[in-house]
């Protein structure tokens, strides 16, 4: 079962690292140690709202590491998940890789493929004023400002 669940993360991070521009900013990072964000954007011709994607799926996929100091992160390379797929590509290239088991596994169906999810619906009744009418939150009121200038805008 170990190694069904690292050839998952491998097959992961692979995925996560197929886009050429975060082969990029892995190859930066690396070079550097540890970059910021202001750092790395200039070496891009895209915008700062991309690269912080980037970054993130970076982040939540184990490929990449952060440090906060103040208000400034610090992004590094997580070696131990690059070391992994390392292992797997040195080992194809020498022919050194051992065969994956050909036994059906047992393990039970994770949540997302054999049940459906049960989802909790907590109604909330609307306050209503000495009227009886329904408070409308000031935010929904703003919001549906926003909304109406929005659409004017487009047109």
């Amino acid at each position: 079962m170990a190694a069904r669940s690292s050839d998952n993360e491998i097959s992961r991070v692979l995925s996560v690292m197929s886009e050429p521009t975060r082969i990029r900013i892995i190859r930066l990072i690396s070079g550097s140690g540890e970059l910021r964000s202001c750092d790395l954007l200039p070496e891009f011709e895209i915008t700062q709202p991309t690269l912080s994607h980037h970054l993130s799926v970076l982040l939540e996929n184990g490929v990449l590491t952060s440090r906060k100091v103040g208000r400034c992160i610090y992004f590094s390379v997580n070696k131990g998940t690059i070391n992994l797929v390392a292992e797997l590509m040195q080992g194809i290239a020498s022919g050194s890789v051992s065969k994956p088991s050909s036994k059906k596994s047992s393990e039970a169906p994770s949540d997302k493929q054999g049940k459906k999810e049960e989802k909790t619906v907590i109604k909330v009744k609307p306050e209503k004023d000495k009227s009886g009418k329904v408070k409308k939150d000031k935010k929904d009121k703003k919001k549906k400002k926003k909304d109406k200038k929005d659409k004017k805008k487009k047109k």
